[in-house]
């Protein structure tokens, strides 16, 4: 059976240890790769969305993966899943969004969604694949962007406790505001889940779904 081996592909040095365990669990021999560049979330929130040079950087990093002799590459951040949608152009190996399972959950709930996160420019792509999915199926989706600002600020200098308490303040709100789901833009945002207990609404986080999805991919290519 061959030994499948995954690039994931970065825009911060978030804590990896969990993934690498979760798809270990999952995948037996997997390999386990990551290429991060944690310019590319600064430069895309400067401009306001991804730039030319981000897209050409994405697409090096796609290629390198590719050379490296990855079977599937992985984009893991939000803000540039509508720049995989290109760089998977690029190359002959599959490439996975680490948000779409979680899109595909969403709709299963209704029409009507919270997208909450606290970098604004992962939180479009999110709510524009769910307004696709949807559409396909002849519906209409509400979606309405909840960016917390304020915890974004506390991470950044430093506390991620205040960060995790802004955010489960907001939740909490939102959860009494008749959404069918809140939807994470953010996989980092998975350290919330285990205090979301008691909750009316379901709260839909890209960590679990997506890296279920990839392990059934890895398990596939290691029967070719």
């Amino acid at each position: 059976m061959k030994k499948p081996h995954v690039t994931i592909l970065q825009t911060s040095f978030a804590k990896r240890e969990d993934t690498v365990k979760f798809l270990e669990e999952k995948v037996p021999g997997v390999q386990v790769e990551f290429i991060t560049d944690s310019t590319i979330l600064k430069d895309v929130r400067a401009a306001g969305g991804p730039t030319r040079e981000v897209y050409d950087r994405m697409k090096l990093y796609a290629k390198a993966a590719e050379i490296s002799g990855a079977d599937l590459i992985v984009n893991s951040c939000s803000t540039v899943g509508e720049v995989a949608d290109e760089y998977r152009k690029e190359v002959s190996i599959p490439v996975m969004k680490i948000e779409d399972p979680m899109c595909r959950e969403a709709i299963t709930y209704g029409t009507n969604f919270a997208i909450f996160g606290t970098v604004e420019t992962s939180m479009g792509p999110v709510a524009r694949i769910i307004e696709r999915l949807l559409r396909e199926q002849g519906k209409t989706a509400t979606t309405k962007l909840y960016v917390q600002n304020e915890a974004w600020d506390a991470l950044v200098s430093g506390h991620p406790e205040e960060q995790n308490r802004i955010l489960l303040e907001n939740l909490r709100k939102l959860d009494e505001m008749g959404y069918d789901a809140i939807v994470m833009s953010q996989v980092s945002m998975r350290t919330l889940l285990p205090e979301l207990k008691g909750f009316k609404t379901p709260v839909l986080c890209s960590f679990f779904s997506g890296y279920s999805a990839i392990a059934d991919k890895l398990n596939e290519i290691a029967q070719q």
